[in-house]
Parts: structure tokens; C-alpha cells; sequence
């Protein structure tokens, strides 16, 4: 029986052993080639246990989350931790690196609480709740040594790739009742010539993401709190940037976000 196959009463000892590897890692930097499981071994709501057990191990508070609608097989969930949040230009990534991996996205901070209840929440329940919407970049790496060699489940109970978030400036003349679908991202950064997408949402409405979202954790006891952001997914896809000198992201007419990625070397 490998590490991670469990009767009943065995479960919660094995995966809180899971999330410490991955609480670790977290902490130290070391990359993990796997958990100690077979690709058979997690079920998606034990790579969810794991990854909710990950925080409180690691002493992190959740500042926010990830989210998009649910693919066959996945659940695209992940918490976003307070220290990872940063609203400043300067973003410390703790480690030597000379490009780094982000995601331009628009982050919705909520302004009222979601709390775990028995009937589900609606579209406009979220939009109602959603205080500010940001400009966001969300920093993407992995505790894995090579991701692509691990199963879902595993990427799920390691916060599937986030890194942090640079939540940027609140965008001009957005709110959760006109968040768009489309949205132009315009990478510049010094000696290139600007790169410009034609950016769109990857589920199309950003709001729908955060109704999954509020009723997928509600089912599971945990709630939403007012002063959390959430995001939904990348109108740009997944873009690698220079470290070490200033990058402007413009996003449409709704603003732009500045921000220098300083690494271990400065």
C-alpha cells in the first residue's frame, strides 16, 4: 500500500503528513519532485483537504482566491495568502530568478461577507458583495520540481501554481455589474518594443466564477469575508517578464499597473 492510500481511519494523519511536505516547501523554497502518492491515491476533495491544510500549517492567513468554473476532473480553486498580497511597485519574489511567469487579471474585492449557508448564492448576491475592482497581476510558480510530471489532484493541493498577487490601482470605471468579457493587455517594459493582446476572459463572464466559487466552499463550511480579493482568470494568458527593471501593464481603458520584480540577488 503506498503512502497515501487510507482506510477511513486513517485519512486525516496522511494527508495533514501531505500537507506538510507542501507546508515545507512552502517556507523553505525546497521544490518537491511529488507527494509521497501514486496518481490513483487523491481524490480531488483530498487535494482540496490537503491544500486547506497547507495554510494553517505554514501559519498563513487567507487574503483572498483563485478561481474559474470546474473542468472535467478539476476544480480550478486555490487560496490567495495575506503575505503574498502586495499592493505596492515592488514585488519580492524570495528567490534568484531572472524572468518570472504572471497572469493580468482583474481582482474583485469584496466589501460585504459571504458566510457558508444552506442556500445557494446567486449572480447577484456576488455582485452585490463585490466592494472594488483592481488591477491584478497574479504571480505564478510551483512547488513541484517539473509540474507537468504531476497529477492534478497534486497541483490542486499545492494552490495550482499561485504564487501571489500584485493587486494594482482600482480600475476606472468598472464594477461588478460591468465587468468585461474583453479586455486589450498591453505588456512595456524598457528596450522592447510594447506587446499588445487582444485579451479575453477565459470564462467569459468574471462573475460566474465567483458564484462557483462562493457555493463550492459554502457546501464545505468555509466562508467568504468581506476585504478578501478573488480572481478568475488571465485575459492575457500566461506572459514571462524580466526581473529586475520596472514593466507597465496597461489594461484597456480601465488603468494600468506598474511594478519591478525584485528577486533574492537585490
Amino acid at each position: 500500500m503506498d503512502q497515501c492510500s487510507q482506510s477511513a481511519d486513517a485519512r486525516e494523519p496522511t494527508l495533514l503528513q501531505a500537507a506538510a511536505y507542501l507546508a515545507n516547501a512552502r517556507q523553505t523554497g525546497n521544490r518537491l519532485d511529488a507527494l509521497p502518492c501514486n496518481e490513483a491515491s487523491l481524490s480531488l476533495e483530498q487535494g482540496f483537504e490537503i491544500q486547506q491544510h497547507v495554510g494553517v500549517l505554514a501559519g498563513k492567513k487567507v487574503g483572498g482566491w483563485k478561481c474559474a468554473l470546474p473542468k472535467p476532473g478539476k476544480w480550478i480553486v486555490a487560496p490567495i495568502y495575506t503575505d503574498s498580497i502586495v499592493s505596492c511597485d515592488r514585488y519580492p519574489l524570495g528567490f534568484a530568478t531572472s524572468t518570472v511567469r504572471i497572469e493580468p487579471e482583474l481582482a474583485c474585492v469584496l466589501g460585504a461577507s459571504l458566510p457558508a449557508r444552506a442556500a445557494p448564492y446567486t449572480a447577484d448576491d456576488i455582485a452585490r458583495a463585490i466592494g472594488q475592482v483592481h488591477l491584478a497581476l497574479e504571480v505564478i510558480d510551483c512547488r513541484y520540481t517539473d509540474p507537468q510530471k504531476v497529477p492534478f489532484e497534486q497541483l490542486l493541493a499545492d494552490g495550482l501554481f499561485n504564487h501571489g498577487l500584485v493587486l494594482g490601482p482600482r480600475a476606472i470605471s468598472l464594477s461588478s455589474h460591468n465587468l468585461p468579457t474583453h479586455l486589450d493587455v498591453t505588456l512595456s517594459h524598457p528596450g522592447v518594443e510594447p506587446v499588445s493582446i487582444a485579451g479575453t476572459h477565459p470564462d467569459q463572464d468574471p462573475v460566474s466564477p465567483i458564484v462557483w466559487l462562493a457555493n463550492f466552499l459554502s457546501a464545505r463550511g468555509i466562508g467568504l469575508q468581506a476585504g478578501q480579493v478573488v480572481i478568475t482568470g488571465s485575459y492575457a494568458g500566461l506572459l514571462e517578464v524580466p526581473t529586475h527593471q520596472p514593466l507597465d501593464i496597461q489594461f484597456g481603458e480601465a488603468g494600468s499597473l506598474s511594478v519591478f520584480f525584485s528577486t533574492l540577488e537585490e
